[in-house]
């Protein structure tokens, strides 16, 4: 990806030393849950004025529960630093998929999915595996903030070019979406944290984990893109 992780990259741990398990805690986390408290607002708080779907919210919140803590931390810093929560909410992915309202949520959430099982189905409400490795999660989040920077931009595009390109790029800078909660993270868990630093560098690093990580994500974004909207 086009990102250029911020601060301290000297002390990142070289991609070539990342464990490729151990580094992640349980899914149990503490009570100070900033994600689940984000997405009860978005179903029957102060922001359900937003309208997203039932069936979004219910997919969401299930795809947040295979989600570690750190990972759901990060995930509702990045999307809070943002400034622009409601857009991710709201507005479409792109003029040539998931084109209505909640579309760009919508599309998030599908490519999150996929990363984790690529057969998932969402159209049954079909369950996501109840054991998810510590790779899959990374990979999942990857995918679930990889547009993350359409919500600066209020005029959706067309992503079929950027589906062709021999590489596929974030469609903005993502260490300038997250950059606040990627330091938040490295204080917290500074594996996880570098992790996510390699996976988004903009060249290959040369640690074949790290590539597969990337790929997955890529591919279940790719993959997101071609499913059928399931929004009326």
């Amino acid at each position: 990806m086009n990102s250029h992780l911020p601060d301290a990259s000297r002390a990142v741990l070289p991609a070539y030393l990342l464990p490729v398990t151990g580094f992640i805690a349980g899914t149990k986390g503490s009570d100070d849950n900033p994600l689940h408290d984000l997405i009860l607002r978005v179903n029957a708080g102060s922001l359900s004025h937003l309208g997203v779907p039932a069936g979004l919210v219910y997919r969401w919140a299930c795809l947040c529960g295979r989600w570690a803590p750190d990972l759901q931390m990060f995930v509702a810093q990045a999307l809070r630093h943002t400034g622009n929560i409601d857009h991710f909410l709201v507005q479409p992915a792109a003029r040539d998929h998931h084109a209505g309202d909640h579309g760009l949520l919508e599309a998030s959430i599908t490519a999150a999915e996929l990363a984790m099982c690529a057969q998932h189905d969402p159209r049954g409400f079909q369950p996501l595996p109840i054991q998810i490795d510590e790779l899959q999660q990374v990979c999942s989040v990857v995918a679930f903030l990889f547009d993350l920077g359409k919500v600066f931009d209020p005029v959706p595009g067309f992503d079929w070019e950027r589906g062709m390109q021999a590489e596929l790029t974030p469609y903005s800078d993502l260490s300038r979406c997250w950059r606040s909660s990627w330091k938040a993270l490295r204080a917290r868990n500074h594996i996880l944290a570098a992790w996510l630093y390699h996976v988004s560098r903009p060249s290959p690093c040369g640690a074949s984990a790290v590539e597969v990580v990337r790929s997955l994500a890529h591919n279940a974004v790719k993959a997101a893109w071609r499913t059928t909207s399931l929004l009326r």
